[in-house]
């Protein structure tokens, strides 16, 4: 159930200890800044401003192989969205730091399509690019920072302020893109692959849940979220690790979509291995009290319940009927050095 680490994953050590070395220094305008999906700082007009930033690493983040340079830049925006979405706000304006190998034959035109990709995704959530910075190097990364905001006096959504016995719900379907992934690891953009269109567009073109985060926001019943992009194994242990608290997860068979049943049983990886493991989702992670329920009317239908955070479990996990088993750790991880 533990690798040792009393951390919910060696990407949060790194963080905590980096935090250390910069200190706790604070000029009274930021309400949050290091350690959740995004910081707020509080502007003369008691505006709130949301601040987060994202890297996309080739072969890392995304491959040449599977994706047009036109996706690449729309998915590369979406995960900076999905945090602003997080924390229940609008997005307002992005910066783009791009690096390209320049000794690539066709690079304007590369270039050119990465930003028609982030053009799609300014058009459709109504927010401009103000500036950047473009470089060469060995590869293609893509850095974004993204501004959003919160009007006055509105209560953004934070990681903490889960209560014993809130409910844990997700957005989504949890697993989509990790097994769109593996069909495409696999097969491509061929024919093979074009029979699971729900899950190749779910890694392709994912949904940022910008509405949904501003819905959650105003719903009193709501008391934390964050985003969904490394997997559960990692994200219900940093939200378990802030609120002091454990989570027992559902196993429901259910909740599997058909495609994600088909694909399983053709490649023989258990579906739960995307399910609880899978990152990449850019769908909401969120705690409600028991009373929460999802006003399909109003635009939030898709909400599925998970699980259950309680006091009486440590860590993370998985109830098969009855029996707690403790969740392992096989979502990704950027450090692997602890």
């Amino acid at each position: 159930m533990s690798n040792g680490n009393k951390f919910p994953s060696n990407e949060y050590e790194l963080l905590r200890s980096l935090q250390e070395i910069i200190g706790e220094f604070t000029n009274g305008k930021y309400e949050v800044s290091i350690g959740d999906d995004a910081a707020i700082r509080r502007c003369l007009s008691n505006e709130q401003l949301i601040i987060t930033t994202d890297i996309a690493v080739e072969n890392v983040d995304f491959k040449l192989d599977y994706m047009s340079f036109r996706e690449i830049g729309y998915r590369a925006m979406v995960s900076n969205l999905s945090d602003c979405a997080a924390m229940g706000a609008l997005p307002d304006s992005a910066l783009i730091q791009l690096i390209f190998p320049s000794e690539k034959s066709g690079i304007r035109e590369s270039i050119s399509e990465i930003y028609r990709g982030f053009a799609d995704a300014c058009r459709r959530w109504h927010f401009p690019i103000v500036g950047g910075d473009l470089s060469s190097g060995p590869l293609w990364s893509i850095g974004i920072t993204l501004l959003g905001s919160l009007e006055n006096g509105a209560r953004p959504l934070k990681r903490c302020g889960v209560c014993d016995g809130d409910l844990l719900w997700v957005s989504g379907v949890p697993g989509l893109s990790a097994a769109g992934l593996q069909a495409l690891s696999r097969w491509g953009r061929e024919r093979k692959a074009i029979e699971f269109p729900r899950l190749i567009r779910a890694h392709i073109s994912p949904e940022p849940r910008i509405d949904l985060g501003v819905k959650l926001r105003k719903t009193t019943s709501v008391h934390a979220a964050m985003d969904l992009s490394d997997g559960l194994s990692k994200d219900c242990r940093t939200l378990a690790y802030e609120n002091n608290l454990g989570i027992i997860l559902k196993r429901d068979t259910s909740l599997i979509p058909d495609e994600m049943i088909k694909l399983s049983d053709f490649f023989g990886v258990p579906w739960e291995n995307w399910y609880f493991h899978g990152g990449e989702e850019y769908e909401l992670l969120f705690a409600a009290s028991a009373d929460f329920e999802p006003e399909i009317s109003d635009g939030m239908d898709g909400c599925i319940c998970i699980g259950k955070f309680t006091k009486n479990v440590r860590d993370v996990v998985i109830d098969a009927d009855g029996d707690y088993i403790g969740l392992s750790r096989d979502s990704f991880d950027h450090i692997k050095f602890f």
